[in-house]
This record gives C-alpha cells, sequence and structure tokens, in this order.
C-alpha cells in the first residue's frame, strides 16, 4: 500500500523512465515491476547464463574487472562479495536521500530495458528497499563518473545485508538491523549481479533529474528579483525604465528563453508605478538591462540539460551489455553519458551569469541603503551584502568544469566523465545562487518599508512576504531562508 501523501505508486514496464517518474519516486511513490519488465529481466539472465555455459569471456562474470579482465574467476560467490567490498570505497556525507532514491529507481529501470543479465530477484531487492523505505547511507565522495561504482556499492551493501542505513530521524544503523526491522531479507548474489548493481551511471543521472525542477523555479525565482529590484531602486532614484523588457525588444526571438524572461518581468510589474512616466535615468546599469538575455539563456541550458537527461534514461547503460534481441554479451562504453555531464557543466556557466547580474544589483541597492542604515532602520544586516559576495565567489568556483580533468585508473580504465562530480556540484551551484537571490530580494524589501510607491500586481505579494521576514527577525541564516521561501511561494 502507497504511504500516505505518497505520489501514486510507479510499474516499471519495458520502456524508459521518464523524468516524472524519477522525480515521483524520489518523493516517495512506490514501485512495482510489471510483467512484461520481469520477463524482459529473466530473458536477459538466461543471455547471460548461455553467454557463461558456452565458457565465454565475460566481463565481471567469467573473467574479473578492471585491470584483471583478463583473469578467470575462480569461485562464483566470493567473488560476488569481494566485488562489492572492494568497490565500497566512498567517503564522506550522505548523499540526499532523494538522490538515492532516483539512483536506485533508475537503476532498477535499466534491469528493465533487458541489458544487466541479473535475476528478478535482484530487482526485486531493489523495489523492496524503495517501497519499505530503507536508504542506505551512500558517502558522497567516490565516483569518477564512469559508472558511479563506489557509490552504487553502497546500495548493494545494504542488498545482501551490510553497509548502512539513514533512518527518518537522521540516525545510522546498520544495514542487516535496517533490512530485519523492515522485513527484508539479505540477498544471496549470483553469477554477474555484484556488478550489475555496481555498473551504472544512476546517481549522476538521478541527481541530472532532480536538478531540473530547481532550474526551473531559480529562472522564475531570478525574474522575481530583477522586477523586485527595479522597483526598489526606482523608489530611491531616477531610474526604472522598461524599456529592456518590452516586446519591441523581444520581437526577433519570440519563444526564446531571454523573449519568456521579459514578459515574466513585464507580468510582474503590471500596474506598477513604472509604468507611471516621471524621471527616468537614460539607462539603468546593465545588470538591469540584460537580465531577459542571461535568464534567457539559464533557462535554454536547463532545457538542454532536461534534454540530455531523458536521452540518458533510454541508455542500457551496462558494460557488458547483454542484448535480448542478438543474444549476445557486447562491451561498450554507454556508461559515460558525456552528453549529460556537458549539459550540467553549461548549467553552472549559466548560473554565475546569473549570479553576477544579482550581485551587482544587490551593490546598486546597498548603496541606495546607506541613509537607512545610517538610521537604524534598514531591517537586514549591512554585511549580508558581504555574504553575497562570498556566495558569488562561491559560484564563480563551482563553475570551473571539472569534466576535462585526465585520469588513468588502469591500463584499461583511462578515460572518465567526472558525470556524478559534475551533477553535485551543479546542485551546490544552485544553492548558492538561491542564496545570492535572497539576499538581492532583502535588499529590495528593505529599500521598499514603509515606501508609498504603487507595486505591480506580481511583486505587491512578494513584497509583502519578504517584509514579514523581515519584522520576524532572527538571524542572517532565518532572514535569508526565509526570504529563499517567499521567492519560490513557500
Amino acid at each position: 500500500m502507497a504511504r500516505a501523501g505518497a505520489p501514486r505508486p510507479l510499474t516499471i514496464a519495458t520502456d524508459p523512465l521518464t523524468a516524472e517518474d524519477v522525480l515521483a519516486v524520489a518523493a516517495g511513490a512506490d514501485v512495482r515491476i510489471g510483467a512484461a519488465a520481469r520477463a524482459r529481466i529473466a530473458v536477459s539472465r538466461a543471455v547471460l547464463l548461455e553467454a557463461v555455459e558456452r565458457g565465454d569471456a565475460v566481463y565481471g562474470s567469467t573473467r574479473r574487472l578492471g585491470a584483471g579482465a583478463d583473469d578467470v574467476v575462480d569461485e562464483q560467490a566470493a567473488f560476488q562479495l569481494q566485488v562489492i567490498r572492494n568497490h565500497a570505497g566512498a567517503i564522506g556525507d550522505a548523499v540526499d536521500p532523494l538522490i538515492v532514491r532516483a539512483a536506485i529507481v533508475v537503476r532498477l529501470a535499466q534491469f528493465a530495458l533487458g541489458g544487466s543479465g541479473v535475476r528478478p530477484d535482484v530487482a526485486d531487492a531493489l523495489v523492496g528497499l524503495l517501497t519499505k523505505g530503507v536508504v542506505p547511507f551512500v558517502p558522497d565522495r567516490g565516483s569518477v563518473g564512469m559508472a558511479d561504482l563506489a557509490l552504487n556499492a553502497a546500495i548493494a551493501q545494504v542488498v545482501i545485508g551490510e553497509g548502512a542505513v539513514v533512518t527518518d530521524e537522521g540516525d545510522v544503523v546498520s544495514g542487516a538491523e535496517a533490512l530485519a526491522d523492515a522485513g527484508l531479507v539479505p540477498l544471496e548474489l549470483e553469477t554477474h549481479e555484484a556488478l550489475s548493481l555496481l555498473n551504472t551511471n544512476a546517481f549522476a543521472l538521478g541527481s541530472a533529474v532532480l536538478a531540473g525542477p530547481r532550474l526551473d523555479e531559480l529562472a522564475d525565482v531570478a525574474d522575481r528579483c530583477v522586477a523586485l529590484a527595479l522597483e526598489a531602486a526606482a523608489a530611491h532614484r531616477p531610474s526604472g525604465d522598461l524599456g529592456p523588457y518590452s516586446a519591441t525588444v523581444f520581437a526577433d526571438v519570440e519563444g526564446s528563453g531571454a523573449w519568456r524572461s521579459a514578459v515574466a518581468i513585464r507580468d510582474l510589474l503590471q500596474g506598477s508605478f513604472l509604468h507611471d512616466g516621471g524621471e527616468r535615468r537614460t539607462q539603468d546599469e546593465l545588470s538591469f538591462r540584460c537580465a531577459p538575455q542571461v535568464h534567457g539563456a539559464l533557462a535554454e541550458r536547463a532545457e538542454d540539460l532536461v534534454d540530455a537527461t531523458d536521452d540518458a534514461l533510454l541508455v542500457r547503460a551496462e558494460n557488458p551489455l547483454v542484448d535480448v534481441e542478438t543474444r549476445t554479451v557486447v562491451p561498450n562504453g554507454n556508461f559515460a553519458s558525456p552528453d549529460l555531464v556537458i549539459g550540467l557543466e553549461a548549467v553552472r556557466i549559466a548560473l554565475v551569469h546569473v549570479g553576477r547580474l544579482s550581485g551587482r544589483r544587490t551593490a546598486a541597492l546597498s548603496a541606495l541603503a546607506r541613509p537607512l542604515r545610517a538610521a537604524g532602520r534598514a531591517g537586514i544586516p549591512g554585511l549580508l551584502a558581504y555574504t553575497g559576495a562570498e556566495r558569488l565567489n562561491d559560484l564563480r568556483r563551482l563553475a570551473a568544469p571539472v569534466s576535462l580533468d585526465d585520469i588513468v585508473l588502469s591500463e584499461v580504465e583511462d578515460y572518465a566523465t567526472w558525470g556524478w562530480t559534475a551533477a553535485r556540484t551543479t546542485h551546490d551551484a544552485i544553492d548558492a545562487t538561491v542564496d545570492l537571490l535572497a539576499i538581492e530580494a532583502l535588499h529590495a524589501a528593505s529599500l521598499l518599508r514603509g515606501s508609498e510607491v504603487r507595486l505591480g500586481g506580481g511583486t505587491a505579494p512578494l513584497v509583502a512576504a519578504l517584509q514579514r521576514v523581515i519584522e520576524r527577525g532572527g538571524g542572517a541564516e532565518e532572514l535569508v531562508r526565509g526570504a529563499s521561501d517567499a521567492l519560490a511561494g513557500d
């Protein structure tokens, strides 16, 4: 039975997952394996066993791994345990449970595509983790992106009754204890199944899918901050020209990300005093005027990333690939996903441009707030602007490409995409941008406190929510978190 409040259960079929499927399971939806998927998994297993029985050299099955890929496996049961324990080399903080659940369902769906060669029992074991809410403790450092081997090993350890699990209360208990409490039985792995549990880019892919909605919301929040900053600045100086956001400016690129951003800013400012005319500067700073173009670039890079995740969900990311149509087992590099990684890298660069504009607008608003600070009426710490400067510094660092690092791990493992690192770093960059925009919004709300100007239909409720955050008080952390929630409509 689905847990109260959880999304509708997902039935795994032989069709690839959608991003919406991954998001639903990450948020708590239960999972079932459909009859067709179970049959496909069984056929894939039969093909794998045929190759083994023929005496074929099958990587991870009749042959060992990595530099030992030409060495014969002597004893299967011991080898399966050795593979998992040898790959359990990750360290660090626990990966977000949402990402862990996303990774598990991605791997489960890859099994159903028929490329893995595992028994249906292995798929059932992953279903059990998801349905019973068992979230393995997965350390966040240890993947070079050519399959998230060490991270997947943390899940595999729990499947066999080892490793550790994070409880709903945030405690860490042994995998054996968590399985027993959930009524699950540790799985005894057979030929090839240890490698199949490890040999997937599911963490990079699941994390990238989860970044999609965050980026969509961030683009909307950035537009809201521009509208707020325009009104806040114009309440204290001759500025706020709406020409840079007009339909005329974007007539040549209708439908583009820049056009959508400009439309959103105009909609937020419907009914604002900015439409009344009056004294205006000839031109506002570029950090105001270029916002639609910059925000549009982020939105379009986010769309590219969604396309890349959709494509990656289609792929049987296995090495070797068990192909049920040709009944062959084929070595390959499907686990690399360079399109996905390059998409993540591009998003982070776009985020820096958004952050740079926000930082410059915050500096302009902070300068206008000097009289308020001098009179003790600002309502927010003046050095929030300094915090914003540090978060912008963080954002610039996080934009550095991670996928260009060269690496040779063995004579056969001489390339890496760093997919998990790219995904993890992208979430960190989103966090930094959220903070920057919240700090900008707080400065705008501070300047509008007690103002008699008529605000836009979209900005007025935002200002009211932000001013409630300011009036509630608390430290800088509470102010920034509260402003983030207000901007997101929470």
